[in-house]
């Protein structure tokens, strides 16, 4: 190959295989583990989008599927990484994602900025604005407020505190919502 490109100088690899008649080796069906053609073909906008959808809507069942994305995301599985989804997160952005009474935003605040980041490249930001945003922003109020819902087996608040406390942590949640809704 060196010897071609000194012969025929500023000759591209393609030019070259093309000229020597040498294909380049694909692997066969099974040489690749199981891996299905489709997923060394890629994911198409439209699949990419459906899986979006399971993942970010407004239900515990979203949010688990969300969570089971995620771990298999931090184990490079092929089962979601063929999706190339930005996972990238700055969590609350500068709003305490920790709230009092032991409530945590953390994952919410996440899950919140997948949908955001993704709808924006996949679907383009005006139809991301026009067709999804909404429904992100709610599902987000709903990840809070399952938050707030939590019951801590070791409660070290009285009743009445934690009652207190959990009120404080769904006016945070709508807060936050809020302040999503009017970022636009």
């Amino acid at each position: 190959m060196t010897t071609l490109r000194r012969v025929i100088p500023g000759a591209t690899l393609s030019a070259v295989l093309l000229l020597t008649g040498a294909a380049p080796a694909l692997a066969g069906p099974g040489a690749d583990g199981g891996a299905s053609t489709q997923a060394v073909a890629g994911v198409t906008k439209a699949q990419k989008l459906s899986k979006l959808s399971t993942l970010t809507g407004n239900s515990s069942g979203s949010q688990t599927k969300w969570y089971t994305a995620l771990g298999q995301y931090r184990q490079h599985k092929p089962a979601i990484t063929k999706y190339k989804f930005n996972w990238s997160t700055n969590y609350c952005n500068s709003s305490p994602e920790k709230i009092w009474g032991g409530y945590d935003f953390s994952f919410a605040c996440y899950r919140h900025d997948f949908g955001y980041r993704n709808y924006k490249t996949i679907a383009g930001k005006a139809t991301f604005k026009r067709s999804h945003k909404l429904r992100i922003d709610k599902a987000f109020l709903g990840d809070m407020n399952r938050a707030c819902g939590q019951k801590f087996w070791a409660d070290p608040l009285t009743p009445p505190i934690r009652k207190q406390a959990k009120a404080a942590c769904l006016k945070t949640a709508k807060k936050y919502y809020q302040a999503v809704r009017a970022a636009g």
